[in-house]
């Protein structure tokens, strides 16, 4: 055991000189420049560089936004953007959606393979989980970017559309099976090409999908938003020149690199498991993670978990990569850019058939929504053990998918809950958590555009879990149909409550519930798809977050 220890003080010591060897006496980083003919960038410089290209996918956001059609992508903000240097690293992204941003390098790397020979104007087009997407209904557009024929890197956004087909309106059913039951199946496929989108794509939304005019006027609005995304890197090259974006690619990315593993080598090393169940569709679903933390490597091993599932809780590796990836993220200083550097010491493991990494044609429409927030439940559940009294308790841990459908609208949203309580505060009540990042749709908005009024949205007392800092409370959401609609509800926390921390309570589980038109209540499992009737009620109470602390 001691020449163990030894050797590992001592690979410790020699790498975190190696990571000390970056800095000049200032605190100030420099930075590993590998191609010679390219000079370091000082500090100050990289700083104005690095809020310069920031800026770019968030005003990509802000255009996507102004410009769909959809209340899902205009009022719920449920849209990500990115850019990508030539190589399929991720440069920057917006402040959006942490499943959609965890996912992307996935996709953009499909594409870089499949399409070596894009021309400027040319934009590709996927939503397959098993070839770089998370679930159907979110749609990611990839637009080249080129500077005097030389490709640059990518544009790129990815947005959820309200329907892609399928066997249930909102493309969200209960109790899909398989892939196709979900909705169109879309494998990287050029969609723009010179500035032209291929007519052949758009009969396919117009054939397959229920609203294919919203469909279409949302990926118009993806279309130009990477457009403008490309445009401003452009104009960034034009003034400043191609060698100093060059420069800053690789200068930022080794920038939060070093900062990471800097970061890395100040936490303890350690080895730390944790498991937690899904509710499952044909019952509980576990989740086991082995978190091992040594030196500047983080190791996240998911090989006990549950085999893939029969139902929809399947989680594309994509899918749980971004999970990962946002939990690591919680761990670092927010202050270091989220690019490429961040991630190339973390080491993701799970096997194939698994939950986690399911083999096609699995159906994965949940595991995007619902497992992701588990995932994220659970590593910090083990994370808690290596960093106890920094952990917060478990917060809602879902989404709470509601998707409605008639004859030739759909609407989709997911609902607030409770977060789990901190060592130094109570959890905030009402907001999503962790994975998602979306806003309510205004009532005014929705009552406007679809046959549904909004009875009730407020907190719900006494959901979170009693602590010497409370939990957040849930939701509690009416909405009543004004014609007959097919709704399908995939959420979970509605067996399995919300833990508390450090001797804190659990928060409340969630409810479905459908009230008839005499007033009666029935229970709806927390999977599922029925034929709402005029008149009929749909309540979701979501659930509240863990408290943390002895109450």
């Amino acid at each position: 055991m001691t020449l163990v220890f030894r050797a590992v003080v001592k690979n410790k010591f020699l790498l975190r000189q190696s990571c000390q060897s970056q800095m000049v006496h200032n605190g100030t980083y420099m930075f590993d420049n590998h191609h010679s003919d390219m000079r370091p960038i000082d500090p100050v410089t990289l700083e104005v560089f690095k809020h310069l290209i920031l800026a770019i996918p968030e005003e990509m956001g802000g255009n996507l936004r102004r410009t769909a059609f959809s209340p899902n992508i205009k009022e719920r903000m449920d849209e990500s953007c990115a850019l990508f240097d030539a190589k399929g690293r991720l440069i920057a992204q917006a402040e959006h959606i942490p499943v959609h941003l965890g996912a992307m390098p996935s996709a953009v790397e499909q594409v870089v393979g499949d399409f070596p020979e894009l021309t400027p104007g040319d934009q590709v087009i996927v939503n397959d989980p098993y070839r770089g997407g998370s679930h159907l209904p979110d749609i990611t557009l990839i637009a080249p970017l080129f500077w005097q024929g030389k490709l640059k890197g990518y544009a790129v956004n990815r947005a959820h559309h309200a329907d892609v087909g399928g066997k249930t309106p909102g493309s969200m059913p209960g109790h899909s099976r398989t892939l196709e039951e979900e909705g169109l199946v879309i494998p990287p496929t050029l969609f723009v090409h010179k500035g032209v989108i291929e007519k052949d794509v758009l009969a396919m939304f117009e054939r397959e999908t229920r609203n294919p005019t919203e469909r279409i006027g949302d990926l118009n609005a993806q279309v130009g938003a990477n457009i403008l995304g490309v445009s401003r890197c452009i104009d960034f090259i034009r003034r400043y020149g191609e060698t100093a974006f060059d420069e800053f690619v690789d200068a930022i990315i080794d920038y939060s690199k070093s900062r990471v593993t800097a970061h890395l080598f100040a936490l303890p090393d350690g080895v730390s498991e944790a498991s937690d169940d899904l509710d499952g569709m044909d019952g509980p679903i576990r989740i086991t993670v082995k978190v091992k933390l040594e030196g500047n490597r983080f190791e996240v091993d998911f090989t006990q978990t549950a085999p893939q599932s029969d139902g929809n809780a399947n989680a594309p590796i994509s899918v749980t990569r971004s999970a990962v990836y946002y939990v690591l993220r919680c761990l670092l200083p927010a202050d270091i850019p989220p690019n490429h550097g961040c991630y190339e010491t973390l080491h993701v493991v799970a096997p194939k058939g698994t939950l986690l990494n399911p083999r096609p044609p699995a159906a994965v429409s949940s595991g995007n929504v619902e497992t992701s927030q588990r995932i994220v439940d659970v590593l910090l559940l083990a994370l808690k053990d290596l960093f106890p009294d920094q952990i917060p308790a478990q917060g809602q841990g879902t989404m709470n998918n509601l998707a409605v459908g008639w004859r030739d609208k759909t609407y989709y949203e997911t609902i607030a809950g409770g977060m789990g309580a901190t060592p130094r505060s109570p959890g905030a009540s009402g907001v999503h958590v962790h994975m998602t990042n979306t806003a309510t749709t205004p009532t005014e908005v929705l009552e406007n555009a679809y046959p549904i009024r909004v009875l009730r949205t407020e907190l719900r007392e006494g959901s979170g879990g009693a602590g010497l800092y409370s939990g957040g409370m849930g939701v509690t959401r009416e909405l009543l149909f004004l014609e007959d609609a097919v709704v399908s509800i995939q959420s979970e926390r509605r067996r399995f409550a919300p833990r508390g921390i450090a001797g804190g309570d659990n928060g409340s589980c969630g409810q479905n519930l459908l009230r008839r038109v005499d007033g009666t209540e029935m229970p709806l499992p927390g999977r599922t798809t029925f034929q709402a009737l005029k008149g009929e009620t749909v309540i979701i109470h979501t659930p509240g977050g863990g408290g943390w602390g002895k109450p």
